[in-house]
């Protein structure tokens, strides 16, 4: 191993010492305090990732076509993130921070600023005439709110908007309520009349959002601890891997190791822009999360009168900031963001005056609060010695995870984390604003989340399926499938007694337990074709490899039925395809799907039998690949990773963005290489980080999508990307 200084800063008479490792380009940081360790590590998010940090900040704050670019795109952006308000609320949290929390906070920021002082600013902003301003408290907690909304939050709210949508172009409301039973059971006829009123604008998220590459968008995740008992070092061993797009350059994460006299060695990844470690290991624990898909964001229907809102039988009125939205190109744009008892309203914000009529409004639970609780958490994660402190601490984060944790006493843990609603209903039906009763009562305290310790199975997985413990408050209505959980369990008990090789098997796992249930009806209906392909299918072992032409068979065959059972009299097929295309509902939510034709609902099989529709769609899958060459998985699911500020607009040869890579599994298996075009343009959700801690010993196994360095001109901006796609793992190890 080749370790070099490379130099060192002088803070309040301490010394801070940074070596960066030759081979992996990981840095390490030895300092006394944990203050200073926040300004080293400050000091090298702006060394490495500031435009990455920049980037997050000025989209954050609504300033995308005053300071890059000014066109319908960024200006769409902005008016969005001015209405969503991050920016405007984080100023206002800072205050709730503690003295000591806000003195760890500037440190980090004098640490970005020290480095932007005393450097040339990056070439991407020398380009375009940007000079940033210093990095403040305030950015960091607009950042971790980013973090907790979007891919997240968003998600959710994309779900429940689709729903009211739905209502509102006369869906079958039978059908409708199938696929979210039982969550809406609560839609009656008097709310189905009251949507259909509602005067809705655009999407909520514009598309440019949802596609822009420098956003933090964490879309799933895998993570597993298993007790000494079933290990072969008899200690505790923890694995993580959260899923996110992948086709970006640099990395999303930030990885390093430290040293910090007061508190002790750790290691993992952090979030540039945020001071601390977010998953990894220390001395004492190995801890990461899964996105929890808790429900931390609720519709409500609004009645409006001018700038008036019903309340009860009142009309009282908003609550108005306006904001100037300044743009390089085209005249400032006046902005009025409008808020009600419940949130934030849904209207033009360039209009001064609304329209009389009903309009929805949106409840964020970190729309004001939360940054700061999650500051303060991540802060205090590196205090924890055992699971028991660890999930007092992890659970005051306001993000929605599943965090899991071991500690080196032989202890495994889950915590979940979010701020969670005290609200009437499941969550995923609209409510009516106007009344009190189903307006939300405040926020769940952290004691009523799930968490459970040393589980008899002696194993925790868990894989965005649906969790909850006995006595906690009901979280969760849109989880992810369990394909993924169950596979990862199988897997485990195959290879008992595990170790850290196996666990990476495991997390490169490509065997899909989705195709196998589809194919086990195919049998099971006695469904046969005289053809190749499809009797290849039948022989098929499952697995998403990149030489799999089963696995492109079986993705036609399970498009066409999808698109066979819900458009027969629900859906139109140019509905099915924007569903497809353009929003998260068949990308995250398959398993709702699957379930109604599995379970043979009979709401979707009066005209046609399940076997009926299994064999048109098989006959039209064989007839497509009669015309058109059957490819490799690996031909069809593969992608680009491209510089986050360039977005692919420069000439391979420059260096900015990858070649042509292609990317194994897919959306149901352990490795969820989920590779997909949306509004035109490619976007993903792959493992963007491997890790796997073995309590026994002092090293961590790693691979990052990508490289430590965001500059196209180190040899670390991809230093990580060969090994992340062989399945292979670099070697961390406390100091």
């Amino acid at each position: 191993m080749k370790i070099k200084k490379t130099f060192s800063l002088n803070r309040l008479g301490n010394e801070i010492l940074f070596e960066r490792n030759q081979e992996t380009g990981l840095v390490h940081i030895e300092a006394l305090t944990q203050n200073d360790f926040s300004y080293g590590l400050g000091y090298l998010h702006a060394h490495e990732r500031f435009v990455q940090m920049e980037m997050l900040r000025i989209i954050s704050k609504g300033e995308l076509s005053e300071r890059f670019k000014d066109n319908d795109e960024t200006f769409s952006i902005d008016c969005f993130m001015r209405q969503l308000g991050l920016s405007h609320e984080a100023k206002k949290e800072v205050s709730k921070l503690s003295h000591d929390e806000l003195e760890y906070l500037n440190d980090y920021c004098e640490g970005v600023n020290y480095f932007q002082e005393t450097n040339r600013r990056p070439l991407e902003f020398i380009l375009i005439g940007h000079n940033p301003k210093k990095w403040e408290p305030e950015d960091t907690l607009s950042t971790i709110k980013v973090m907790s909304y979007v891919g997240l939050a968003q998600t959710q709210q994309d779900i429940e908007k689709l729903i009211i949508e739905l209502v509102k172009e006369n869906a079958d409301l039978e059908k409708l309520k199938s696929i979210f039973s039982p969550h809406l059971d609560e839609l009656d006829q008097s709310k189905v009349s009251l949507i259909k009123k509602l005067r809705i604008k655009e999407r909520t998220l514009p598309k440019e959002i949802r596609l822009l590459k420098a956003l933090p968008k964490i879309m799933a995740s895998n993570n597993w601890v298993i007790s000494g008992e079933l290990s072969s070092s008899n200690s505790p061993i923890q694995c993580n891997d959260p899923h996110l797009e992948c086709n970006r350059l640099p990395a999303i994460w930030y990885e390093f190791s430290a040293n910090v006299k007061e508190l002790e060695s750790f290691c993992g990844i952090s979030m540039p822009g945020v001071p601390g470690l977010i998953m990894g290991r220390t001395e004492h624990l190995s801890f990461g999360f899964t996105y929890g898909f808790m429900d931390m964001i609720d519709y409500f229907i609004e009645e409006v009168r001018s700038n008036t809102y019903r309340s009860e039988d009142a009309f009282i009125p908003f609550k108005m900031r306006r904001e100037m939205i300044k743009r390089k190109s085209h005249h400032d744009v006046e902005f009025f963001i409008r808020q009600t008892d419940n949130g934030v309203l849904e209207c033009d914000g360039t209009n001064p005056i609304l329209s009389k009529g009903h309009y929805l409004s949106y409840a964020w639970s970190c729309y004001k609060d939360g940054a700061a609780d999650s500051l303060r958490a991540i802060k205090n994660l590196l205090t924890c010695k055992t699971v028991e402190d660890f999930q007092n601490v992890a659970s005051k984060v306001t993000i929605s995870c599943n965090w899991l944790v071991a500690d080196n006493m032989g202890n495994i843990g889950y915590q979940q984390s979010g701020r969670l609603p005290v609200r009437k209903g499941s969550g995923l039906c609209v409510s009516l604003g106007y009344k009190k009763e189903e307006q939300w009562q405040g926020i769940h305290e952290a004691n009523r989340l799930s968490r459970f310790t040393n589980p008899f199975e002696k194993m925790i997985v868990t894989a965005n399926n649906y969790i909850h413990s006995e006595g906690a408050a009901r979280a969760i209505n849109m989880p992810m499938g369990d394909y993924r959980k169950r596979r990862i369990e199988e897997l485990l008990e195959q290879m008992k007694p595990l170790d850290s090789k196996k666990m990476q098997i495991i997390q490169n796992d490509l065997v899909s337990i989705q195709a196998r249930e589809f194919i086990d009806i195919i049998k099971e209906e006695n469904i046969h074709l005289e053809d190749e392909n499809f009797k290849n299918l039948l022989l098929w072992d499952l697995r998403y490899n990149k030489e799999s032409k089963e696995a492109v068979f079986f993705e036609k065959f399970y498009s066409l039925l999808l698109e066979g059972v819900f458009t027969e009299s629900f859906l139109t097929e140019e509905s099915f395809q924007y569903l497809k295309t353009e929003c998260s509902l068949f990308v995250d939510y398959y398993k709702n799907f699957d379930d109604l034709i599995f379970n043979e609902n009979p709401l979707w099989f009066e005209n046609k039998s399940r076997k009926e529709f299994f064999l048109n769609a098989l006959q039209m899958t064989v007839e497509y690949f009669k015309e058109n060459e059957l490819l490799p998985w690996g031909q069809v699911n593969k992608l680009k990773m491209t510089n986050i500020f360039f977005d692919g607009a420069l000439p391979e040869f420059l260096g900015f963005d990858s070649k042509e890579i292609q990317i194994e599994g897919n959306r149901a298996t352990i490795v969820q290489g989920a590779v997909y075009r949306a509004h035109g343009r490619q976007s993903s959700f792959c493992p963007s980080y491997r890790m796997i801690s073995d309590l026994s010993t002092k090293e961590m196994q790693t691979v990052l999508a990508g490289g430590v360095s965001g500059s196209r001109f180190s040899k670390y901006y991809q230093s990580d990307v060969e090994m992340w796609l062989s399945g292979k793992y670099k070697t961390l190890t406390l100091k």
